[in-house]
């Protein structure tokens, strides 16, 4: 399976998103992909920092683009996994979601953010904005089985562990760490400065590539890690393979297309593969334990 891993400047204009979107898309079928993955709220844009709040939001040409996204992807026979926001009955808050776009165009499945960050009471963060999801989504590409989660999912190691358990071997986990204000981005860089081995200088240009590769070698899965390309962004797109290794990514602040290779029987180091299962199952050592009176007695020497 080849995966695009697409990124561009996410905006609040949803005509301007839709554009980069085909472009991408098109590119991405001339590169020989099977499927486009978009980072977090690609099509929508992401409440709470491309636009302030939702309210009075333009949900019909919202609509209007996605059937627009969805007729490109059976035109080009292209998988799309698309990040956008679903709308819900009124008054309720919507969705941040990815839908699920086949290579005949159908929507064939969506999976919504589960963790939603913000306090309890739902006045910050997502929460101010989005309705957390309940659901996993998993389907099949060229034979591979395939997983979506959104950005600070990555936070909670469950979801790889259940999505494993599930078989997923492919991972679309989109992000939107940039765009931010001159003011919030300085203050991120403040209480961090440089990171000495990854060279990240916000937490989340510190902690999310670095979640990404354990999640890929805790799990042995493949991971798309797209995100927005707007100015001071926390860190470029990428791709890491089974073993942890970033296999690509993009250049920093400037629209992009990373294909990069998914091969089930390609030979990938996975350190885990005796033990990962039994583990889930909760038997938390490998190996046999033996009873042993000193074994018991843990104090003294």
């Amino acid at each position: 399976m080849r995966v695009a891993t697409a990124q561009f400047a996410v905006s609040a204009d949803v005509d301007a998103n839709l554009a980069a979107i085909a472009r991408l898309m098109r590119q991405a079928k001339a590169a020989g992909a099977d499927v486009a993955h978009f980072p977090e709220g690609a099509l929508s844009g992401y409440a709470g920092v491309d636009f302030e709040r939702l309210d009075g939001f333009d949900w019909p040409r919202l609509e209007a683009a996605t059937r627009r996204v969805m007729a490109l992807a059976g035109e080009l026979g292209l998988w799309t996994i698309l990040g956008s926001a679903h709308r819900r009955s009124d008054g309720l808050k919507p969705h941040n979601c990815a839908y699920v776009l086949d290579a005949a165009g159908a929507l064939v499945d969506r999976y919504d953010k589960r963790f939603c960050a913000g306090d309890p009471a739902g006045m910050t963060g997502d929460l101010a904005h989005y309705t957390p999801g309940d659901h996993f989504a998993v389907f099949d590409i060229t034979g591979v089985r395939c997983g979506v989660l959104i950005c600070h999912d990555y936070r909670y190691p469950e979801l790889y562990r259940a999505y494993h358990r599930l078989g997923a071997r492919m991972m679309f986990h989109g992000f939107h760490a940039g765009g931010l204000s001159a003011e919030r981005f300085a203050a991120m860089e403040a209480g961090v400065g440089r990171h000495v081995l990854t060279g990240g200088t916000t937490l989340p240009g510190i902690t999310m590539p670095a979640g990404m590769i354990a999640a890929a070698s805790n799990n042995n899965m493949w991971i798309s890690c797209p995100n927005s390309s707007a100015p001071r962004s926390c860190w470029p797109s990428f791709f890491v393979r089974p073993d942890g290794v970033i296999t690509g990514a993009l250049e920093a602040e400037s629209e992009g297309l990373l294909v990069s290779e998914v091969d089930l029987a390609a030979d990938i180091y996975d350190s885990t593969v005796a033990w990962r299962d039994r583990a889930i199952d909760g038997v938390l050592h490998s190996g046999e334990l033996i009873e042993d009176a000193r074994s018991r007695d843990r104090t003294t020497l």
